[in-house]
């Protein structure tokens, strides 16, 4: 269900400019250093190889109200094709609305039909808002911790 006057729009190439701004707003909000070259690079790879994943705009009213971008992988664990949402971001005048569940349920119609099996995402400790909702559509903590390795 969308909320009123929501509208999402799969980002490409022409969107470059547009996203990395609200990558870095997204960044500066849950406290991420932001490698402007890195994100610039890995966001052009993105918006040319669809086997990648897939960035969308989120429009209300003709204006920019955020962008969310999820990735593809594989998880036997899963049962095959797996989406990483690795950003999803309202700028603050339209959080409290209803968007984010709207994006949500979006995200989910859109990984379903691309045949995902399962949705991961990674959430700041202290952003319990945005919990309370993953946790309204179902989503839930698993009793692994994430790691990462920078390459």
């Amino acid at each position: 269900m969308d909320a009123p006057d929501l509208s999402h729009r799969r980002a490409g190439p022409g969107d470059h400019a547009t996203l990395l701004r609200l990558i870095a707003a997204y960044y500066v909000h849950d406290h991420i250093a932001f490698d402007e070259p890195a994100a610039r690079a890995g966001l052009a790879q993105l918006l040319s190889d669809e086997a990648t994943g897939r960035a969308y705009l989120l429009e209300r009213r003709g204006e920019i109200a955020g962008y969310f971008i999820f990735t593809f992988g594989f998880d036997v664990e899963f049962g095959g094709r797996l989406a990483t949402l690795t950003d999803l971001y309202l700028e603050p005048a339209f959080r409290g609305a209803g968007l984010g569940t709207a994006a949500l349920e979006f995200i989910a119609a859109e990984c379903r039909a691309l045949g995902v099996k399962a949705i991961e995402l990674q959430v700041e400790e202290a952003n319990l808002p945005a919990q309370a909702l993953y946790r309204k559509l179902g989503f839930e903590r698993l009793s692994r911790l994430p790691m990462s390795k920078l390459l």
